[in-house]
């Protein structure tokens, strides 16, 4: 029985899609602030599809928060449109 009323409580407070977005987003941010290296153009040796080496831009290179081996995310801000002209894995 007391196992059947703690699932209840649970039920109860479920956590909102909105609380979720949010619980999300500040996970993100934090993460983020931590590991976030922006270079002034596209890192040398770095191809990334459909994007000019002289494309003149802000490449942040986003490293994840644990220790691992493989690809990283790059996200490429044109200096000219103010946009994201890239934004994805780099370095498999």
């Amino acid at each position: 029985m007391m196992v059947a009323n703690r699932k209840m409580k649970e039920c109860d407070t479920e956590v909102s899609r909105q609380k979720a977005v949010r619980i999300i987003r500040k996970y993100l941010c934090r993460q983020i602030l931590k590991d976030l290296e922006l270079q002034d153009g596209i890192p040398d040796g770095c191809i990334l599809y459909g994007i000019s080496k002289d494309e003149p831009c802000w490449t942040a290179s986003i490293t994840p928060d644990t220790m691992r081996v493989g690809a990283g995310r790059m996200i490429c801000i044109s200096k000219r449109e103010g946009k994201v002209i890239f934004d994805g894995i780099v370095g498999e």
